[in-house]
């Protein structure tokens, strides 16, 4: 019909006659307006039940206790207001979310989806080499780019830097994509603190909630703007009573980073089973720090790590440090030996759901003086290598053994005043034995024989995967061989590690650092952790 033609009723149609409505008894009126009632509410039920079911649109749960942005602002951008169909959702998730068993908190915040096809083990690294990340990321499900660090040193403004400029994030990260399109981008953002750098204003301390709030919102804004999967908190050394504000921090985060749909990881220190349990009272917290670990130093007191499993999409533990660069308790040895690494994951597993716990193994290790006062080094594979034509080489390492066979030992007092640290211990770790400007010496590094032998032990376990510090052009390829042949499933089944109880070992655990080597690790460039 065209509109503008005017509307024709045949002279001879007759006029309707109005509907005349039968008079129906009262009880069937009743009736009918019942079932349409029951029928509403079991239509609304199942459609509350798709929208729990679907990780797009679930409702986040942060705890009883909300932690509110200060900055209006941000909470203008990050956390609307609550209407009644927002307080509505919220009283039906907090009915219908069990409460934790170990009764550190009653709250569960939901992690990113995972896709169908997600590994049960998955691999990851940090790098900050990215010629050497571009020729092997799709070796790779998830990968972080040590791009990140705060502004400020003794104080912080929220604000962060990024080795990577505007234009090269979004080149870099398109590439990468395009390398393997199924890899997770998680940069990471790394400050370790000291006497010069804290980690203080950035996660709220000193009442400055707005900075904290400014801290989240610079995070935000540079996984939206740039496409990454998610974010890698690895803020390491805090002082104890930064413990309760790092976890407010987390649990906000955790909240605007799967609103999006993102993952987050944290990198956390090792811990091991304490002999005995007890508490520790720290001030400026509310509750005492429950001491079940050995590591009785200030970073590890930070790290809670059934709290932050809770929030967080992985949980990193960085095994690696055992013996650091230093000349004094416990001296030269190994960085990850499997007897540490067994537990840690012994008292890990504990705390972490398996799928969200990574063991994160290093690359690296040290080469120290036995008889001298001379600079401690960094080793990769290619030092090594050139160290290798100076003397013996021992893979595995019996370093009671090497003291017992060498005459000249009677000397090492830079090891053997610390040999009771290995009695009974055999190391899968190679280590060379040289002499340099007439000073005995020994140097510990990674090969891909030990990587293979410390992945065997992750892979018997029922955890996430597995991450290492770092992916560089000077590690073994022997390493990436093998990753070939892990992405590939190409690698023979190894037999699941039976349960143990946990075995506290007090020569096996990590030292505090010295204030010397904490200085080290602050560089701007960040390239070597």
């Amino acid at each position: 019909m065209n509109p503008n033609d005017e509307p024709y009723t045949p002279e001879d149609l007759i006029r309707p006659v109005p509907y005349q409505a039968k008079k129906q008894p009262l009880w069937q009126s009743s009736l009918v307006s019942l079932t349409w009632f029951l029928l509403s509410g079991i239509s609304f039920y199942l459609g509350l039940q798709a929208l729990k079911a679907d990780p797009k649109t679930a409702s986040v749960q942060t705890g009883t206790e909300q932690v509110a942005f200060q900055n209006t602002t941000l909470k203008s951008d990050l956390a609307p207001t609550d209407g009644a169909w927002e307080s509505w959702k919220k009283w039906w998730n907090s009915n219908n979310i069990s409460s934790e068993s170990d009764g550190t908190s009653s709250t569960v915040s939901s992690s990113a989806p995972e896709s169908e096809d997600d590994p049960a083990f998955r691999a990851s690294t940090w790098f900050s080499d990215y010629e050497a990340m571009k020729r092997t990321v799709h070796l790779y499900n998830e990968i972080h780019p040590f791009i990140y660090g705060f502004k400020g040193r003794e104080t912080n403004n929220g604000d962060l830097y990024s080795l990577w400029g505007s234009a090269q994030k979004h080149a870099r990260v398109a590439e990468l994509k395009s390398l393997n399109p199924k890899v997770k981008i998680i940069p990471t953002i790394f400050r370790w603190e000291n006497k010069n750098e804290k980690i203080s204003e950035n996660i709220g301390l000193n009442g400055r909630n707005d900075i904290r709030d400014k801290h989240i919102q610079n995070i935000l804004y540079e996984v939206d703007t740039y496409g990454f999967d998610g974010i890698d908190i690895d803020y390491e050394g805090m002082s104890c009573e930064k413990k309760e504000k790092f976890e407010e921090f987390i649990v906000i985060l955790s909240k605007e980073i799967h609103k999006r749909g993102k993952l987050l990881s944290v990198a956390v220190h090792p811990k091991t089973a304490a002999k005995k349990s007890g508490l520790k009272a720290c001030k400026g917290l509310k509750e005492k720090i429950n001491m079940d670990f050995a590591e009785n130093w200030r970073g590890p007191m930070t790290h809670d790590y059934a709290f932050l499993a809770k929030h967080a999409d992985r949980v990193k533990v960085m095994a690696y440090e055992l013996h650091p660069r230093k000349y004094r308790n416990p001296g030269p040895g190994p960085q990850a030996p499997n007897v540490w690494i067994r537990n840690i994951i012994t008292y890990a597993k504990e705390r972490v759901p398996a799928k969200k716990l990574y063991m994160a193994i290093p690359t690296y290790g040290y080469d120290w003086a036995l008889n001298c006062n001379s600079k401690i080094k960094a080793v990769y594979w290619s030092d090594a290598l050139k160290r290798q034509q100076l003397g013996v080489t021992k893979q595995p390492t019996n370093i009671t053994q090497v003291l017992a066979d060498n005459k000249n030992s009677d000397s090492w007092t830079n090891l053997s005043k610390f040999s009771w640290v290995h009695q009974g211990k055999t190391y899968e770790d190679p280590s060379i034995w040289y002499k340099s400007e007439g000073c005995d010496r020994v140097a510990f590094f990674m090969n891909r024989k030990a990587f293979e032998e410390k992945m065997t032990l992750l892979r018997s376990y029922d955890i996430g995967g597995f991450s290492f510090w770092q992916l560089l052009s000077d590690n073994d390829p022997g390493i990436n061989d093998y990753l070939e042949l892990l992405v590939t499933n190409k690698l023979p089944p190894v037999p699941k590690a039976k349960k143990l109880p946990e075995t506290p070992n007090p020569d096996v655990k990590q030292a505090p650092p010295e204030e010397g080597q904490e200085e080290a690790k602050n560089t701007q460039d960040l390239v070597k952790k």
